[in-house]
């Protein structure tokens, strides 16, 4: 634990809230200093050595960057995930500095987002950094849930000027305009932006992942046009 502790960043929980029944977004500063600067779509390791996890879990950042505060999303299926899901105020938790390059680095792309579930906490962040930033540039976010109650900041982002969104679940037969009752297809994404002028972004599980980007290719867009993010469960 101290050789941890010397290595590692100590971020403190400043706010737990609920996203949906499974899901919270945790407020993290640092015990030392503000939190470490980062680009949206990184996320940050976490550690809870006790749990025989020396190589700790990884979560994205869910928030944009220039604020007090770092949030990370948190959707509870297993014993590491609930127990983040159970910290309150004032808890300490070890984690890493952010890393990763899921993000694009051109200006004068299209972003297409395309989330499975929980995949969905690092657009959030790129979103409103986007929006702010570049407001003039098109966004497009594909969710694919397993219900409605799964989706994740559906509600928050229902109403935001500049971002076309598409739902999708599969194991609910819900009545809405907004949300399609089935698997998502590549040719929904394809045929809801204009491919040939996009950035095509896919986070999700490892099959999810798998299956779009091929998806993908075989509508003719290009592997250096497509940046994943896959995850294990935890």
């Amino acid at each position: 634990m101290n050789k941890i502790m010397e290595d590692k960043l100590v971020y403190v929980v400043t706010e737990n809230k609920r996203e949906n029944h499974d899901t919270v977004t945790l407020l993290l500063s640092c015990e030392k200093g503000s939190v470490p600067p980062f680009v949206p779509g990184q996320f940050i390791s976490i550690y809870f050595p006790e749990l025989n996890t020396p190589e700790g879990k990884s979560y994205s950042i869910s928030g944009p960057p220039g604020k007090e505060t770092m949030e990370i999303t948190i959707k509870g299926i297993g014993e590491f995930s609930n127990r983040l899901c159970a910290m309150k105020r004032g808890d300490r938790i070890i984690g890493s500095s952010p890393y990763g390059f899921f993000y694009s680095e051109q200006d004068d792309t299209g972003l297409v987002m395309i989330a499975g579930g929980i995949g969905i906490t690092p657009f959030r962040g790129m979103i409103a950094h986007t929006l702010e930033h570049e407001p003039g540039r098109s966004i497009s976010l594909f969710h694919s849930a397993r219900t409605a109650a799964d989706l994740i900041f559906d509600k928050e982002l229902a109403n935001v000027s500049g971002l076309a969104t598409h739902y999708f679940v599969t194991r609910d037969t819900v009545s809405s305009p907004l949300i399609t009752p089935r698997r998502m297809k590549p040719e929904d994404i394809v045929r809801n932006c204009r491919p040939e002028l996009a950035e095509f972004f896919i986070c999700g599980s490892i099959p999810f992942v798998r299956d779009l980007w091929h998806g993908l290719k075989s509508h003719g867009i290009a592997e250096d046009r497509i940046y994943t993010e896959a995850f294990f469960s935890h």
